[in-house]
């Protein structure tokens, strides 16, 4: 077993929050799902060797967002520290215990991969302080092992998400960068409502079972399908009408809110050309789309009348430089 070096008296890392734009909860069941990158939204993470004076000064004691990795006693509690953990284990480093400090800017439990996006900076910044090398590949599975502790049992496309570069598609634990023509704007809208994923995939999943829930899960395909073919066409008015028909999707799951269902309708009153929740939903974020600077600036006075505290603006565009 190897031992880490101390030659790096620090190593930093830093990962994106992320959008699902069509596809949540039927992708855990086989179903594709489409997810952007939201790089303006960013978590950081900062690892130090825990016997260097770095370490002192960069976490200081009670400071939240501390994980403390290796040392007597140690035992992983957190998703960040059972993928740092697992990335140690798969480079065969052990000795010096680690302290790595995380700052995010994500705003929690609002579907936009808070966890995701922390965990994979944690493990970006103990790969940069040991100086090993790190794909997209095996950071998305370091991901997930944390997101199987915080979440349960979800899909990956939040882990998928975190580390890529531009859209992709999602399906079966497997990702890969989508074509997309022309260019539009995605307003993403926090309800300030906290979302209740576990609570949603519980509602969903007990919904997606039988031969109603057969028939939602194709339904659920084909708009996904859809939606996939109308952005390599760049048919924004088509990809609204797919989005909106998904969010009602998820209503009939029972995944949408009063706040959400009247945000959605904000939106579309305001001329976006589809709008649907986005994340686990009961809460959280929506989005809507349009293709219009214009448009979009109605849309967003709009959203914050119907109640949202915050609203991002994402643009839409064909993925450059995925892997």
């Amino acid at each position: 077993m190897a031992v880490v070096p101390a030659r790096h008296r620090v190593g930093d890392g830093s990962a994106h929050a992320k959008v699902i734009l069509i596809g949540e909860h039927t992708v855990a069941h086989g179903s594709a799902a489409v997810a952007l990158p939201m790089p303006a939204m960013t978590a950081h993470a900062r690892a130090a060797h825990a016997s260097n004076s770095a370490a002192a000064r960069l976490v200081p004691e009670g400071r939240p967002g501390v994980l403390r990795i290796g040392g007597p006693g140690f035992r992983p509690g957190t998703g960040p520290e059972l993928a740092v953990v697992a990335a140690l284990r798969r480079w065969k480093i052990t000795g010096t215990p680690l302290t790595v400090r995380t700052d995010t800017r994500i705003p929690v439990a609002r579907g936009l991969g808070s966890s995701a996006a922390v965990t994979a900076a944690a493990v970006h910044a103990t790969a940069a302080l040991v100086e090993q090398s790190l794909s997209d590949t095996d950071l998305a599975a370091f991901v997930q092992v944390g997101e199987q502790h915080s979440h349960g049992r979800p899909s990956g496309v939040d882990a998928a998400a975190a580390v890529s570069r531009g859209p992709i598609q999602f399906r079966a634990g497997v990702h890969a960068p989508i074509p997309i023509a022309g260019r539009a704007l995605l307003l993403v809208a926090d309800t300030g409502v906290g979302a209740g994923p576990r609570e949603a995939v519980g509602i969903a999943s007990a919904r997606l079972t039988g031969q109603s829930g057969l028939q939602l899960l194709r339904s659920a395909e084909q708009l996904t399908e859809n939606a996939i073919t109308q952005l390599a066409q760049g048919d924004w008015t088509a990809v609204g009408r797919s989005l909106t028909a998904f969010h009602e999707l998820l209503a009939n799951l029972g995944v949408s809110s009063h706040i959400l269902d009247r945000g959605v309708a904000a939106a579309l009153e305001a001329g976006a050309l589809g709008a649907k929740l986005t994340g686990g939903g009961l809460g959280g974020c929506l989005l809507a789309l349009t293709d219009h600077p214009d448009t979009a600036t109605g849309i967003r006075e709009r959203l914050h009348h119907s109640g949202a505290r915050h609203v991002w603006t994402l643009p839409i565009e064909g993925a450059r430089n995925d892997h």
